[in-house]
């Protein structure tokens, strides 16, 4: 791999490792906050369980439904982003796992927006206005991403 298309390649992966970093901890914190555990006065969280609340409420689920999706976007977010610190890792030390690696950061994460887009169906969150539009466009994003890196593998 030349220099420049290992650049790139390092870049995008440093992009979408510090996008998920961002992503995790500011769903991390919108969790602790909904369980009591930051004041009331903290600012840097999602706002995103409020919306999976307020998404899901239309179906009249047990109170732990939000919580329980909530948490497993977290962990699918943390994954995502601990694969493409990986990822980003390798590339720049010319590993030849750096194909594996960057595809299984891809695959966990392109399959998070996939299923945000289902869960968008399945909720009607297209009703709420954006939302399905950010997911899919996201998606698009990683995907043009993802091809961009092959193309100038």
């Amino acid at each position: 791999m030349k220099t420049v298309d290992k650049r790139i390649r390092a870049g995008l992966l440093l992009f979408w490792a510090l996008y998920f970093s961002i992503v995790f901890t500011s769903n991390s914190a919108d969790a602790l906050g909904a369980l009591s555990l930051l004041p009331p006065n903290w600012h840097f969280v999602s706002g995103n369980f409020g919306l999976i609340q307020r998404v899901v409420a239309m179906y009249e689920p047990p109170t732990w439904l939000a919580g329980f999706l909530f948490a497993g976007v977290i962990v699918w977010e943390a994954i995502g982003a601990i694969l493409f610190w990986k990822a980003f890792r390798i590339t720049l030390q010319l590993n030849q796992k750096q194909n594996v690696t960057m595809h299984a950061a891809f695959g966990i994460t392109i399959g998070l927006w996939a299923s945000f887009i289902l869960a968008d169906e399945i909720f009607l969150t297209y009703l709420l206005g954006g939302l399905s539009s950010t997911h899919f466009n996201l998606l698009l994003a990683e995907l043009g991403t993802f091809i961009l890196i092959r193309l100038v593998d």
